[in-house]
C-alpha cells in the first residue's frame, strides 16, 4: 500500500503541476496587461521610452504574482480534484480501500512547500524587484531626480536622528518656507526643536536658516527648559537638498529584517507606523493563504461532485467546483482586507486584524474537514 501511495503522491502532484503553472502564468500576463493599461496613458504622457516601460513591468511581476498564487493554488487544487472526478478516477481509488483524507495529502503538501515558498519571495525576490520597478517609476514618471523640483508639506527622516519638515521645498534653488527640524537625543527623546520661516542650502555654508526660534527641552523631551530666538542660524545637517527629496517607502518594497528597522527607527521619531505594523503582520500571516483556501476549499469542492459525495451531475462538476473556488478565494481576500483596514484605523490590533481571517478560516476549514470520509 505504500508503495501505492507514492505512486499516487507522484501522481496527484504531477496533475496539479499542470493547472498551477498554468494559472500563474495567466494571471501574471492578465495582471501586467491590465497594470500596463492603466499606465500607458501616464506612460505616453511623460513620454517613458519602451526600454523602461518593459523592466518596469517585469519587476512588477513578482509583487503580483506572490499575492495571486494562493488563488492558483485552490484552481490547481480543485481542477486536479474535478478532473480525477469526472474521468473517474477518485470513484476507483476509494473502491479500492484508499481513503478521501490520503488522496487530497499531497495536495496540503505541495500547499505547505507553498508557503515556505511564498515567504522566501516574499522577503528576498519580491523586495528588489518592487523597489527596482517603483524606482523606474518615479525617476522616469514621477520625475524625482530629473525634472521635478518643488514639493508641498514634505517630512523627511534625516541623519543623526533628526527630522525636517517643510510646507514648501525647492530643489532649483535649494530652499524651504516654513520649516521644522527636530533633533533627538540618543534615548530619542526630543532635545531641540528648530521653527524657520525659510531655509536656503549652499554648496559653501551648508543649511542657514532665517526668521525663526530654536528650542531645547529637557532629558525627557516634554519640557521646554530654553527659547532663543534667531534672525540667521546655521545648523549642522549632513544632507545636502537632493537627500531629501521625499520618496515614499512601501513595506512591499522591504524584507523583514529591514521593515522591523523602518518600525523601530519612525516609531523612535514619534511618527505612526500603524500601516507599516499592519504589512509587516502580513508578511508573516499571508503566505499561510495557500494552505487556508486548502481546507475550506477542497472539502466544499468535494460536495459538489458526486465521487467525493455530492450529488451533483457529471457534466456541472468541474464548473460548480471552480466556482466554489473562486467564491473561497476572493472570500479570504475580502477578509484579508476588512483585517487591514480594521488594523491600520486603530479599531483593532494590527496583528489581530491581520489574523482574524486566518483564524476563521482555520476553525471555519476544520468544521468542514471533519465531514471528509
Amino acid at each position: 500500500m505504500s508503495f501505492t501511495v507514492r505512486i499516487l503522491q507522484k501522481y496527484i502532484a504531477k496533475e496539479f503541476a499542470k493547472p498551477f503553472i498554468f494559472t500563474a502564468i495567466l494571471f501574471a500576463v492578465v495582471i501586467q496587461i491590465g497594470h500596463l493599461f492603466d499606465r500607458l496613458q501616464v506612460f505616453i504622457k511623460e513620454d517613458v521610452p519602451i526600454k523602461i516601460i518593459v523592466p518596469y513591468l517585469f519587476a512588477m511581476v513578482p509583487l503580483w504574482l506572490v499575492q495571486a498564487l494562493p488563488m492558483c493554488t485552490l484552481i490547481a487544487s480543485v481542477l486536479t480534484l474535478g478532473n480525477m472526478a469526472s474521468s473517474g478516477e477518485l470513484f476507483c481509488l476509494r473502491a479500492s480501500g484508499i481513503s478521501m483524507r490520503t488522496i487530497i495529502k499531497p495536495l496540503f503538501v505541495i500547499g505547505g512547500s507553498l508557503v515556505i515558498l511564498t515567504f522566501i519571495l516574499g522577503d528576498t525576490v519580491m523586495p528588489w524587484a518592487t523597489s527596482y520597478g517603483r524606482t523606474l517609476y518615479r525617476t522616469y514618471v514621477d520625475k524625482v531626480g530629473l525634472h521635478r523640483a518643488a514639493w508641498d508639506d514634505i517630512i523627511v527622516l534625516l541623519q543623526d536622528k533628526k527630522r525636517i519638515s517643510a510646507k514648501h521645498f525647492n530643489l532649483t534653488d535649494n530652499s524651504m518656507e516654513k520649516v521644522i527640524v527636530e533633533e533627538y537625543g540618543p534615548d530619542y527623546s526630543l532635545r531641540q526643536e528648530l521653527k524657520a520661516e525659510r531655509a536656503e542650502w549652499t554648496q559653501e555654508k551648508g543649511w542657514f536658516f532665517y526668521e525663526g526660534i530654536i528650542r531645547l527641552f529637557s532629558k525627557s523631551g516634554d519640557e521646554i527648559v530654553e527659547e532663543v530666538p534667531f534672525a540667521a542660524a546655521r545648523l549642522n545637517i549632513q544632507d545636502v537638498p537632493t537627500d531629501m527629496v521625499p520618496q515614499q517607502i512601501l513595506p512591499q518594497e522591504l524584507s523583514v529584517r529591514e521593515l522591523k528597522a523602518y518600525i523601530q527607527h519612525i516609531q523612535n521619531l514619534g511618527i505612526s507606523s500603524l500601516r507599516e505594523e499592519v504589512q509587516l503582520h502580513l508578511k508573516f500571516s499571508f503566505p499561510f493563504t495557500h494552505f487556508l483556501v486548502l481546507i475550506v476549499g477542497i472539502p466544499i469542492a468535494l460536495k459538489t461532485t458526486p465521487a467525493g459525495g455530492g450529488r451533483g451531475q457529471k457534466g456541472f462538476e468541474r464548473m460548480k467546483s471552480l466556482s466554489w473556488a473562486l467564491l473561497v478565494g476572493f472570500a479570504y481576500m475580502m477578509l484579508i482586507t476588512v483585517g487591514q483596514a480594521l488594523g491600520e484605523s486603530r479599531k483593532a490590533p494590527p496583528w489581530l486584524g491581520i489574523w482574524l481571517a486566518n483564524l476563521i478560516f482555520f476553525i471555519f476549514g476544520i468544521i468542514l474537514f471533519r465531514k471528509i470520509e
